[in-house]
């Protein structure tokens, strides 16, 4: 299992060249958490306390547009 630290910069990366300028929102996350499960699942190998959605909503808090 990776560290959290490792993977959350990766997982940046992934989202912002997923997701084009515009359609960084809140709502895209929980289709970009469904692509990384299928496609890049070992960017979602942390261990978390809480749900893996709610930690890529956290981690992403600051590359989401309003």
């Amino acid at each position: 299992m990776a560290k959290l630290s490792d993977l959350e910069p990766l997982i940046i990366e992934e989202w912002l060249k997923r997701q084009p300028a515009g359609q960084r929102t809140e709502n895209e996350i929980f289709s970009f958490h469904g692509q990384l499960e299928k496609e890049k699942s070992k960017l979602l190998s942390f261990r978390t306390p809480t749900d893996k959605y709610q930690m890529l909503k956290t981690i992403l808090r600051n590359h989401i547009e309003r």
